[in-house]
């Protein structure tokens, strides 16, 4: 009995480690905002939807603020960095015009955002993803709103 609680702590310690890893290029309380919505509001996986991908803006119209959403158009913005994805976070981009996350984003990166540039007329889709607004306080993000 105790040769398998060992291995479950170890396993879990392991678990726990490569999960931090994988969140390299965001910060903890972002990583998990971010989860949190891509888990309440998956894609679908059917090829129609193959440009829907996650969004996540910063703008300051007046504080620091924080969307997180989804695209069914792809990459919109030319000011966007992305894709950031690994084996739990799903296709995301970033927008950052005026380098609000630095606070939030440890590795900026534009990988393979090509593929998910749309062109063309879009499909007509009546899917619509909530937005969830947060206030950026410092070092953390206060959920403000979810809205359809």
């Amino acid at each position: 009995m105790k040769i398998f609680l060992i291995t479950v702590v170890f396993i879990l310690l392991i678990s726990c480690k490569k999960e931090k890893i994988d969140s390299s290029f965001f910060q903890d309380s972002l990583y998990s905002e971010i989860l949190k919505y891509q888990k309440k509001n998956p894609i679908p996986k059917d090829n129609l939807y193959k440009l829907f991908i996650y969004e996540i803006a910063f703008s300051h119209p007046k504080d620091t603020l924080l969307t997180i959403t989804v695209s069914s158009i792809g990459v919109e913005s030319k000011n966007s960095f992305g894709i950031y994805k690994n084996r739990v976070l799903k296709p995301s981009y970033l927008i950052d015009s005026q380098n609000l996350s630095k606070r939030f984003v440890n590795n900026y990166i534009k990988d393979n955002i090509e593929s998910y540039i749309f062109e063309g007329e879009p499909p007509n889709i009546d899917l619509i993803y909530p937005v969830y607004k947060y206030k950026v306080q410092r070092n953390k993000l206060i959920l403000i709103d979810s809205a359809r």
